[in-house]
């Protein structure tokens, strides 16, 4: 009889197995549709930034973004005087 109950055990861990695999497949399936709809998104952010850079650069701006470190020493208040 020991022979059934291990033939009926190693069915039911399958069947767990296969029940596990199809949730993961599942998750996969909704992973896979975000990273596409991330990808989307981001072409247009980067579709933006490129005009955004043409149409700084067609009227004379800076040919690249500016540092924060770079914006900060240009923004920074003269130390006040004394007297």
């Amino acid at each position: 009889m020991s022979a059934v109950g291990d033939a009926l055990k190693a069915l039911k861990t399958a069947m767990l197995l296969e029940e596990r695999i199809s949730s993961q497949a599942k998750k996969v399936e909704q992973l896979a549709l975000s990273v596409v709809e991330i990808d989307k998104r981001l072409a247009a952010l980067e579709g933006r930034m490129e005009g955004f850079m043409a149409a700084a650069s067609a009227f004379g701006g800076r040919a690249r973004p500016v540092k924060v470190i770079e914006a900060s020493r240009d923004q920074q208040d003269p130390p006040p005087r004394k007297g």
